[in-house]
């Protein structure tokens, strides 16, 4: 089991929208044969931002978006 961490604090919407596409592309060229999750906290993006990122990443991941609200936060 392999878990990585990556963290910004100064990345705009669309720069991490560029992030996951990009690590999604080196994991399909890279990877085709593995089965690789990603978890994303942005809390300052509301459901449905999250929601647009998420969907706008190709191919799709096999299962998911998954949009999970942080407790003590909402839209």
């Amino acid at each position: 089991k392999v878990k990585l961490t990556l963290s910004s604090q100064q990345l705009t919407k669309e720069e991490l929208q560029h992030l996951i596409q990009s690590i999604r592309d080196c994991e399909q060229e890279s990877f085709p044969d593995k089965e690789i999750s990603i978890w994303i906290e942005v809390p300052e993006l509301t459901k449905s931002e999250c929601a647009e990122i998420l969907t706008s990443i190709k191919p799709a991941y096999k299962y998911g978006p998954q949009i999970v609200e942080l407790k003590g936060r909402g839209d």
